[in-house]
């Protein structure tokens, strides 16, 4: 049994050394990445950002919007109803901030698709209605608060025209604190090992692409019948030969807190979306997580058992402390790049060091949880919605929350429906 455990061990030390290489890989590029010069690619842009709820420090989030360093861009904001708690907020703000065009779309109710997909596509009928000027399309999720220069970084690399779309990623920033607020934070910290000049996916909360690319790319017809929206883009892209690059500036802080059960129910929702989407990403997590927690938890169960019977194994000891090392140090290394990213949270981040040190073992079990949960299931809850993720282009709406707002738009057919538009200022 232990020689078992020792070929596992020395396997995963090997699979460990992959993972820290990928991890100084990120961080060289993300630190040597300069900030753009005012000169360069700075066409007309949309903001589109799809609300449902107030999360955690809302409006500050959306305040963050407004402020952008960028000489011409307008924002469309999309709600599913006008009883939405963010149409209020929303309405407020863009009377506050009417120097800035900005548009507040009701999308009505999703029948055939996710949504956040559904509101990203009245959204993007609205702006073709209004607007033939903008260049760039930009996405942003509500529950993100991005820098002042956060636009003309994530745009100004699409001045290259073999890029295909930019891309940011989120870093969770627990508010109050907690064991599993900090699991929630370094569970998605892994995900940057994805993202670099060459990123496989382009996260939806922050994401550019140049107008001409969307509608040649037929990005509206991917989303038909989708949940994911940035799945289903990242997909379109790659399959028009382009490329996708992170654009590490474009980190962004989302306060958050999570509970056991809220951990739990985010994290099985994100890789049963994977194993839809991207089944070769969970398969590959799927088989890293299980062969760590098999030979980690199961190595230092053994090593115990033999220990207080008098047979320690050095060998066996030496290899489990070499593997926890170097998750260690690979998780630090994250830590050390969001806090040079993300300079007004650098105290945050650095208070928390300890937990993307020490916590890789037990992220490692809610992985495991997350595989086995996720590995028959296809349905999820997403913001009070219940979805059956059939395929990548199928999604069967469930179930809704039983609350309805009698002033809510109810289409006739997906092929006729018209959003609701309110606007700050006069638009032909």
């Amino acid at each position: 049994m232990e020689t078992i455990i020792i070929v596992l061990g020395v396997i995963l030390f090997l699979q460990s050394l992959l993972s820290l290489g990928a991890a100084i890989r990120f961080a060289r590029y993300a630190l040597r990445h300069s900030h753009p010069r005012s000169n360069r690619y700075q066409p007309k842009a949309v903001v589109i950002v799809p609300c449902k709820g107030l999360e955690h420090d809302f409006e500050d989030n959306m305040r963050a919007l407004f402020a952008q360093e960028y000489r011409d861009y307008e924002i469309i904001f999309v709600t599913e109803n006008d009883g939405d708690p963010a149409y209020g907020v929303l309405s407020r703000l863009i009377k506050n901030y009417s120097r800035r065009p900005a548009w507040l779309v009701v999308a009505g109710e999703a029948r055939i698709r996710g949504q956040k997909v559904h509101n990203l596509l009245a959204a993007i009928d609205m702006l073709n209605s209004i607007d033939r000027r903008a260049e760039v399309i930009v996405f942003a999720d509500s529950d993100a608060r991005p820098s002042k220069y956060w636009l003309s970084e994530l745009i100004a690399p699409l001045g290259d025209k073999r890029i295909g779309a930019t891309t940011g990623f989120r870093w969770y920033l627990p508010v109050r604190g907690g064991l599993f607020s900090k699991l929630l934070s370094v569970w998605n910290s892994s995900a940057l090992s994805l993202l670099g000049e060459r990123s496989s996916f382009a996260w939806g909360g922050s994401t550019a692409i140049r107008r001409e690319n969307f509608e040649r790319l037929n990005i509206k017809q991917y989303w038909q019948g989708t949940l994911s929206d940035d799945y289903a883009l990242s997909a379109a892209i790659h399959q028009g030969g382009q490329r996708i690059k992170f654009v590490p500036h474009c980190l962004v802080a989302s306060h958050a807190d999570a509970t056991f059960s809220e951990l739990l129910e985010f994290s099985t929702r994100q890789m049963r979306i994977t194993r839809v989407y991207s089944q070769r990403v969970w398969q590959v997590a799927a088989v890293s997580h299980c062969l760590y927690n098999l030979t980690f938890w199961g190595g230092l169960a053994w090593l115990i058992t033999t220990t207080f019977i008098g047979q320690l194994s050095f060998t066996l000891a030496t290899l489990l402390t070499g593997i926890f090392l170097l998750g260690a140090t690979t998780g630090w290394t994250r830590a050390v790049v969001a806090s040079q990213l993300l300079p007004a949270n650098r105290a945050r981040i650095q208070k928390n060091w300890w937990a993307y040190v020490l916590l890789g073992p037990m992220v490692s079990l809610v992985y495991l949880y997350n595989v086995f949960a996720s590995a028959w299931k296809n349905h999820i809850v997403w913001r009070g919605i219940g979805y059956e993720m059939v395929s990548p282009t199928e999604t069967n709406i469930l179930h809704r929350p039983k609350t309805r707002h009698h002033s809510e738009p109810l289409p006739r057919s997906h092929s006729k429906r018209k959003a609701s538009v309110r606007s700050s200022s006069q638009k032909p």
